[in-house]
């Protein structure tokens, strides 16, 4: 698709808003099932008072969370079952497997019967000897070449490290502020649910914004917004009182600006100097589970040592896709000034 069609780039950013939109409705649908792990009981400890504990209670049959995990999982089942008998009916309403492509930007034209000139028949056979059509030269570095195994290679540690960001504010970040900060579940679930109403937002902007600005200023720009969001972050648990919860805050939405449009940004980044064929962007998604499959066991373990593993998990990726971006950028350059850049 993204070879056929100049509005590609916003299509990209389109894909991720639907699912932003359920992101941010989601936190409030599980606050009734959340905050059941504990109860606090009084133990009676000395004869001069009474403490108070918190014990887990003794649930018969499925928890809260589980009924919730098991209810999504149901619906998600459903969906791929309606999807799949879609794609069926449509395939057999058409008389042909249709791609993405053919259902949103396929004409009518080809369906159309074609006219034959029955003067054509009679016309002498073309000579051998007429110059043939010349062949559209590429624009953009074979992936398979040095050079764009160098530049793949490069997106795809940009992928294995902003995946890993994404699985850090989409999975951690309740656990973080509830567990850690000790935020009550109506505050956690409204930050978690804002920050994705953020990213929608943004993300519905930038949309439009993607034929005015080239993705390269774009991923700037959301590199430098979580960049700064993780600091603040970071810095916030060296505060007290009422202040670390407003940095916090600040911190997070100021990171939803740039977590809202970075990944279908970086396929754009890839597409304008590589040819993304299949192969490669099967790559950049691998990066993506790679990354989510890592990344949150090993910070769950940091998190149990310290807090402080949370921002700084965040800033460490942020950081590491920031000078892998730097060295592509600083090696597209020069490849487009040298002689392994199609002319």
């Amino acid at each position: 698709m993204w070879k056929t069609s100049p509005w590609m780039a916003p299509i990209y950013q389109m894909t991720r808003l639907l699912a932003t939109l359920g992101l941010a409705i989601a936190p409030q649908l599980m606050k009734p099932f959340l905050g059941y792990y504990y109860i606090d009981v009084n133990v009676n400890i000395t004869a001069d008072g009474n403490a108070t504990v918190k014990t887990p209670p003794d649930y018969e049959g499925i928890q809260p969370i589980q009924l919730a995990f098991l209810t999504l999982a149901s619906v998600m089942a459903c969906m791929a079952i309606i999807l799949v008998l879609t794609s069926t009916v449509f395939s057999i309403v058409t008389g042909k497997c249709t791609s993405a492509y053919d259902v949103l930007f396929q004409s009518n034209d080809e369906f159309d019967e074609i006219e034959v000139d029955p003067d054509e028949s009679k016309a002498p056979p073309k000579s051998d000897s007429e110059p043939l059509k010349a062949e559209t030269k590429p624009t953009r570095i074979d992936p398979f070449s040095r050079p764009g195994r160098i530049l793949v290679f490069l997106i795809f540690v940009a992928f294995l490290m902003n995946a890993g960001t994404s699985v850090l504010y989409l999975s951690f970040m309740y656990t973080y502020l509830y567990e850690y900060l000790g935020w009550t579940v109506q505050a956690a679930t409204s930050l978690c649910s804002l920050y994705q109403v953020a990213r929608f937002i943004v993300g519905s902007v930038v949309v439009f914004v993607a034929r005015l600005v080239s993705p390269a200023k774009i991923v700037i720009f959301d590199l430098c917004s979580m960049f700064l969001g993780s600091v603040m972050m970071l810095t916030a648990l060296g505060l007290e009182g009422d202040a670390v919860d407003t940095l916090t805050t600040i911190g997070i939405m100021m990171s939803s600006f740039g977590d809202s449009n970075i990944l279908p940004t970086l396929i754009s980044v890839a597409d304008q100097s590589v040819q993304v064929t299949a192969t490669v962007m099967s790559l950049f998604i691998a990066a993506s589970g790679v990354s989510m499959l890592v990344t949150g066991p090993m910070t769950g373990f940091l998190l149990n040592a310290s807090v402080v593993a949370y921002p700084a998990s965040l800033l460490t990726l942020i950081s590491g896709c920031m000078l892998t971006l730097t060295v592509y950028f600083c090696i597209l350059r020069w490849l487009k000034s040298s002689k392994y850049w199609p002319e």
